[in-house]
């Protein structure tokens, strides 16, 4: 009694205030997170500093976790790598989207180019991202052609995060059939909860298809369980590779589970579907105590053939078939907790999903991405209820015609409703996802979601003819069916239309049911892509750059393309002076002397000769403080390339110094 007390009353008032802490929670929460980039860095990517800060900043557009990391590297001429981080990197007290590394001796540390390689796993879906940060302390010290781009829109490695490996690929699968499970598993609870209601008493195909479900559903949430699990080893094995260089180790997953909040909700969701396994199993558990099955009775005779009919129920059961039915009936009385448990299911789905996470309006986006993919569940796991477990048993059936024009009279209601509210989520999550209709066709994820919208469109229309123009020709069918004898060849000539009809529907039922799993698909890749990333609009400055900026020129003599550099450009600095040679196919040219003569315009400051051989793409040259370009002003630069076997070209450039 104490047991039944807890299923029937506490149980779903649990489920309840887990719903509503879980709601106030989701208010309370102001920002959004999502797959992590970087949106901006102190020091700005591809700036020049006069000296080096104390503290390299990162900002993300999404709260991130305290596994994160960026470590900072000295460039020396040579090209190798020195490790300048002074302790590990830690999330700021004030901002979790801001990754703060501190630097060791900032004070003494060289001029020359710095490196900052950072790796971030997302606190809210999981998604591990990385990149890298490029800033000069007084100049280069390997030399760099052109004007640089000041701005963090070369800081993340997109392309390194959104490649398709075997990971990848695995990710996304394991994503995919984890919806196909929820969408099958919500579509089967909705539609034995409320369009089925009441109908099993009078079909016995009706209880047929029930205790078929049971062991589909079992299977769903199974599966559920089983990929969740799968998902989160995935997402572990994919951080400790971008964290450890491709070593796995599954270390991670103690972190990943208690340090973030994915983790947290992967724990919760986790919890739900355990207590679904228990509930299916506590209500369909077989109930010997409330209806016996009935002993076989042996012999023959009128007086067996009797008893035989009296022990079968007005469906044409047997009482043992009819106690898998009296479960079925008190199944319907948990009906509140079931759409409790699997609202909550549904809600940890929207929480982690890309779009809500890098929306602006984040509780109106997580409310409609909740009724999106409440109504694609309904939607496409009615339509897969109707198509694999209740047609077949029609088809079969030689008199189930009227319960199947029942089904659809109830049932075209609510897939009506659910393609509507479907239709309008979707709208207002595309529209939150992308900031411009470019992205469509510039970014995998709006390619993506061309090809799913397109799917969207195409399904709506297979729906719409399927239940209101076959549906409606077949309950015509079936109400004209008894007016004719069936004696007669008019009904026989009926009879074979309504058959004709029902394996039409079947055909298209079969249709959607592959454009239904393509539309998930669709929804699994975009998951792995995220949406685009939507940088801050600002405009970057550097007073040290922009006076780099002056003093870079290309001019093209002969056949060749030259580059002249000279950084910081500055009296007060050490000063270098880069020389990039290209041919008229863009190729580098690595072979030719490089004679520099250098005079200032005004004064006679005299004058600097200095030769750089080939070997490299880079012709620099360095110069120490106060010994060249010592006084502000307009200088002269002439160069002369010479390569092997040609004759040699003549450049002339003017550099101004401040």
């Amino acid at each position: 009694m104490q047991l039944r007390f807890f299923t029937h009353r506490l149980l779903p008032a649990l489920l309840l205030s887990i719903f509503a802490t879980i709601c106030f929670s989701m208010l309370q929460q102001s920002k959004a997170s999502a797959h992590a980039f970087v949106i901006g860095s102190d020091p700005i990517d591809g700036s020049t500093l006069e000296r080096a800060p104390k503290v390299v900043r990162i900002f993300f557009n999404a709260p991130i976790s305290p596994i994160s990391v960026a470590k900072v590297y000295a460039i020396s001429p040579d090209g190798q790598l020195l490790n300048v981080s002074a302790a590990h990197s830690s999330i700021a007290s004030s901002d979790v989207y801001e990754l703060d590394t501190p630097l060791r001796m900032p004070d003494q540390l060289p001029q020359g180019g710095y490196e900052v390689r950072w790796t971030a796993l997302a606190d809210g879906d999981g998604h591990t991202t990385f990149g890298l940060i490029g800033f000069n302390i007084g100049h280069s010290s390997t030399g760099f052609s052109g004007v640089s781009t000041l701005g963090p829109s070369s800081s993340n490695d997109v392309q390194g995060v959104q490649t398709l490996g075997l990971l990848s690929v695995l990710t996304i699968a394991w994503e995919w059939l984890v919806l196909i499970a929820l969408t099958f598993w919500v579509g089967i609870l909705v539609i034995e909860r409320f369009i089925l209601r009441g109908m099993e008493r009078d079909s016995a195909l009706v209880a047929q298809a029930q205790r078929q479900a049971l062991p589909m559903q079992r299977l769903c949430l199974a599966g559920l369980l089983v990929g969740e699990v799968v998902l989160l080893l995935l997402y572990a094995i994919r951080a400790t590779q971008a964290f450890n260089d491709g070593y796995i180790d599954f270390g991670m997953l103690g972190p990943l589970l208690t340090q973030t909040t994915y983790g947290h909700l992967w724990l919760v969701r986790a919890a739900l579907l355990l207590l679904a396994l228990g509930l299916l199993w506590w209500t369909s558990r077989p109930r010997t105590a409330i209806l016996e099955a009935p002993q076989p009775v042996r012999g023959s005779g009128p007086l067996v053939a009797e008893i035989t009919r009296e022990q079968r129920t007005p469906n044409g059961l047997t009482k043992e078939e009819g106690k898998s039915y009296s479960a079925a009936q008190v199944q319907q009385g948990y009906t509140f907790a079931w759409i409790v448990l699997a609202s909550l299911i549904i809600l940890m789905q929207a929480l982690t999903s890309d779009e809500t996470q890098v929306a602006q309006l984040h509780v109106s986006t997580i409310v409609f991405d909740w009724l999106y993919l409440a109504a694609q569940c309904i939607w496409f796991g009615g339509l897969g209820y109707l198509g694999f477990l209740l047609l077949p048993l029609t088809l079969r059936s030689d008199s189930a015609e009227g319960m199947l024009s029942l089904f659809l009279r109830r049932f075209t209601p609510l897939i009506l409703c659910s393609a509507g509210v479907l239709l309008i989520s979707w709208l207002f999550l595309g529209e939150s996802s992308l900031s411009n209709t470019q992205q469509l066709l510039s970014d995998p994820y709006g390619r993506t979601l061309l090809v799913k919208s397109i799917l969207i469109a195409s399904i709506v229309l297979l729906g719409a003819y399927t239940l209101l123009i076959l549906g409606f020709k077949f309950t015509r069918q079936t109400v004209l069916l008894p007016v004719v004898d069936a004696e007669l060849p008019t009904r026989r000539t009926r009879l074979f239309a309504l058959e004709q009809t029902e394996q039409r529907m079947k055909q298209l039922l079969n249709i959607q049911a592959a454009v239904c799993a393509a539309i998930l698909l669709c929804a699994a890749f975009m998951t792995f892509y995220a949406p685009p990333i939507v940088f801050p609009n600002i405009t970057y400055t550097d007073s040290i750059a922009s006076t780099s900026a002056q003093t870079t020129q290309t001019q093209r003599a002969d056949n060749l393309s030259l580059t002249l550099q000279l950084l910081p450009g500055r009296v007060d600095a050490s000063n270098t002076l880069v020389v990039i040679i290209n041919d008229l196919n863009d190729k580098p040219v690595t072979d030719a002397h490089v004679y520099f003569t250098i005079t200032m315009t005004a004064m006679n400051m005299g004058t600097t000769r200095i030769t750089v051989q080939g070997g490299n793409p880079i012709y620099a040259a360095s110069f120490p403080k106060g010994r060249v370009f010592s006084m502000a002003g307009l200088w002269d630069i002439e160069l002369v390339v010479q390569r092997p076997r040609q004759a040699p070209v003549k450049a002339f450039f003017q550099v101004m110094i401040m």
